[in-house]
């Protein structure tokens, strides 16, 4: 049986960018981060997990995951 997407590092990429999201809607949710800190963060993230997808690598996606938790951190 072969799988959609064979490329682990697409599963791994996809992945990581849900973790990111689910950080920020944690972050928007508990109110540690506003709107503009949002924005800012999805503009990175989405990007990069879509060129991580895009060139099967997951070092873009791992970057746009760390940009999330530093802008966290940041505002903590």
């Amino acid at each position: 049986m072969s799988s959609l997407i064979p490329n682990r590092s697409v599963w791994l990429s996809l992945l990581l960018g849900l973790v990111g999201g689910v950080r920020l809607w944690t972050m928007a949710i508990s109110g540690i981060a506003q709107l503009p800190h949002i924005l800012a963060a999805l503009t990175l993230l989405i990007p990069l997990v879509l060129l991580g997808v895009l060139i099967q690598r997951v070092w873009p996606a791992a970057v746009g995951l760390v940009i999330v938790v530093v802008i966290e951190l940041s505002l903590s």
